[in-house]
C-alpha cells in the first residue's frame, strides 16, 4: 500500500490549478482533497481568478484506483458547477482511463500526455463557461 498524498498548486493570475495525487486513497483522503480544492479554489477567485474562466490539471498518473465509494467522493470535484473551465485529467493505463472516463464530461479530457494535456487546457479561443441561470418566470 502506498500512503495517499496530493499536492495542491495554485497560480490564481494566470487562472490555473495544478493537482498532483498519488497513492492509495480512500474515502477520508477524497474528502480532506476535496474540502482543501475547495478553499484553495475560494482563496484563488478571492485573489482575482474568475469563475469559468479556470483550467484545472489534475494528475493521477501515480494515483492507484480507486474504491467505488472514494471514486464517488472525488468525482464531486468535477460536478457542473465546477468554476474550472476545462479541466484535464493525467491517467496511466486503460483502467485508469475508464475510472477517469466515469467522471468526465463536455468540459474534461482524459490524457496520458502532459503535453497534450496543457495545450488542450491553454487553448485561447476556448470559450469560459457559462452557468444557467433559471429562467424567469413570465408574470
Amino acid at each position: 500500500m502506498i500512503a495517499p498524498t496530493y499536492v495542491i498548486e495554485p497560480d490564481a493570475a494566470n487562472e490555473f490549478l495544478r493537482l498532483t495525487l498519488t497513492g492509495d486513497w480512500d474515502v477520508v483522503i477524497a474528502q480532506r482533497f476535496t474540502t482543501d480544492v475547495t478553499r484553495t479554489l475560494r482563496e484563488m477567485i478571492g485573489q482575482g481568478a474568475r469563475p469559468g474562466h479556470l483550467r484545472t490539471l489534475i494528475d493521477m498518473r501515480r494515483k492507484n484506483l480507486l474504491p467505488q465509494n472514494a471514486a464517488a467522493e472525488f468525482a464531486k470535484m468535477v460536478r457542473p458547477d465546477s468554476p474550472s473551465k476545462r479541466i484535464a485529467m493525467l491517467v496511466s493505463g486503460a483502467i485508469h482511463r475508464l475510472q477517469a472516463k466515469r467522471m468526465s464530461s463536455e468540459w474534461h479530457r482524459i490524457f496520458e500526455s502532459e503535453e497534450a494535456a496543457m495545450t488542450w487546457l491553454m487553448d485561447p479561443s476556448a470559450p469560459p463557461k457559462t452557468f444557467g441561470m433559471p429562467a424567469a418566470s413570465a408574470g
